[in-house]
């Protein structure tokens, strides 16, 4: 029992010496606070639907939370059928996930574990795989295909920052949020993924035969494989043909490692020169192949890709900006509750705009929003010596973790209209989710629980937490202090 816990996750594998933390204040809340291996059966919380997928090891469904009513997916592993080393991918895919946060990357919410079964839990992309729409559609417009990439890109440039590579990019492993035509992407299946040591080189063979890169066949590579398969994806989604073929995977590694493909195609006639010209920029040798920062700038993403933000409510920028700059810290309770609800109770739908306004405001694509992008944002409607005193005020307030740079929860957290948020409902169901075993009050314990997993806290800390909101002195909170510190300020 407790495997997801037993090992670091490899964004965070470098050594670190961790100080305890003595003051509340200093206790950091972010999105992987909240992803932890639940205690209770999956059973109790989860009303288990259809098969959404399976594997060789492992079975994907559609669940229901009994006390939320979110849908989300499960991915269920039988032990009987894990062998020690795929236990290890499943440990490393979760923690992995766990720490990432990009509007793009499949978010996970909790993990169970019981006598026969492990489960990750995550969010549920209605659109299903991006194969099949590729399968059953054939090529996309350039316009939809420059949406999906200039996504894949800023995912790519987001984990490459971290050293991360992902090494199995497909459009097997990309989601599409929705059915329809919005073309709203997630990242999926980081059980090949590793980061880049010192050398900034990688071995072994690991990938699938269309996607892979030729330096990857060779036996030395580093990141630039992922845009290799990003190439390869954008001729897919153009042509409706991968640009390496073959009877078998001999034949299809074969050209692949000679790196010759053809643009002389029918399906290539219609295609904009602009667009091949990128494709030539990714299936081309390591050394001058770009990097996905350099492919998120380039003219034909920047062209195709002014997606449908442009044609929407452009209020909301307005208004984003607004709660920005009015956004104060609360006390730590606060703080962590108004993260819960932005990561573990809205639903996709509930921030496909504030998500359209942050990639607007990332000109870079890198996931992550930084003074100077802000600083442009606010100098359409103010001066310079305005919009940088605004700056440095969202700078100090929003960027909690204090990276230098504004991510994506913290965004979604200052950003979020908390008078529409933070209703009765949502509040009810939060309360409901940290109480773990029903008796209308958190206890310190629990509190713990929650926010402490992964810090090592001085027990005075949890009392300070708990003193905060405490008002009848009872050393816990029940559900009217709860509403009454959160909605403070409001």
């Amino acid at each position: 029992m407790g495997c997801f816990s037993s090992k670091k996750p490899v964004a965070d594998e470098t050594s670190r010496v961790q100080t305890k933390i003595s003051d509340a204040e200093d206790l950091k809340v972010t999105p992987s606070t909240f992803i932890q291996l639940n205690s209770r059966s999956f059973q109790d919380v989860y009303r288990v639907g259809n098969r959404l997928g399976a594997g060789s090891f492992a079975e994907v469904r559609r669940c229901e939370h009994k006390v939320t009513g979110q849908i989300r997916a499960v991915k269920i592993y039988r032990k009987e059928k894990v062998s020690t080393a795929e236990l290890q991918v499943l440990m490393h895919e979760s923690n992995i996930l766990k720490h990432f946060d990009h509007p793009n990357i499949v978010r996970i919410y909790e993990m169970f574990e019981d006598d026969k079964r492990y489960y990750i839990v995550m969010e549920h992309c209605k659109g299903g795989e991006l194969f099949y729409s590729i399968s059953n559609g054939g090529n996309f417009t350039e316009v939809q295909a420059a949406h999906i990439l200039h996504q894949l890109l800023s995912v790519v440039a987001y984990i490459h920052d971290l050293r991360i590579v992902h090494r199995d990019l497909k459009p097997e492993n990309i989601l599409l949020e929705d059915k329809g035509t919005s073309y709203d992407v997630k990242v999926v299946d980081f059980g090949a993924a590793a980061r880049l040591g010192p050398s900034g080189r990688l071995s072994g063979t690991i990938g699938t035969s269309y996607y892979i890169a030729p330096e990857v066949i060779s036996g030395s590579y580093n990141e630039k494989c992922d845009e290799w398969s990003c190439g390869v994806i954008m001729y897919i989604l153009l042509t409706g043909k991968p640009p390496f073929a073959g009877s078998d995977d001999k034949e299809i590694l074969e050209k692949v490692r000679m790196g010759v493909y053809s643009m002389d195609i029918p399906e290539m006639q219609n295609v904009s020169k602009e667009a091949v010209a990128l494709i030539r920029k990714l299936l081309c040798p390591a050394g001058a192949r770009f990097t996905a920062k350099q492919a998120l700038v380039h003219p034909w993403i920047q062209t195709m890709s002014v997606h449908e933000f442009s044609h929407s409510n452009v209020s909301a920028m307005s208004d984003v900006l607004a709660n920005l700059k009015s956004f104060t810290q609360g006390k730590k309770l606060k703080e962590a509750v108004q993260t819960f609800i932005a990561t573990q109770l809205l639903s996709t739908q509930e921030t496909k705009e504030l998500r359209e306004v942050f990639r607007e405001i990332d000109k870079n694509g890198d996931g992550k929003l930084s003074r100077q992008e802000l600083l442009d944002e606010y100098m359409k409607t103010m001066d310079q010596e305005t919009a940088e005193a605004e700056v440095n005020q969202v700078m100090a307030r929003v960027d909690t973790d204090h990276s230098g740079f504004i991510d994506y929860t913290e965004f979604l957290r200052a950003s979020l209209d908390m008078k529409k948020v933070l209703n009765a409902n949502n509040l009810e169901m939060a309360f409901s989710m940290i109480d773990s075993d029903g008796s209308g009050k958190i206890s310190a314990a629990e509190l713990q629980k929650l926010l402490g997993s992964e810090s090592l806290c001085d027990d005075q800390v949890w009392k300070q937490i708990i003193g905060q909101v405490d008002q009848n002195g009872d050393g816990e909170i029940d559900l009217k202090e709860f509403k009454d510190i959160v909605l403070a300020s409001i």
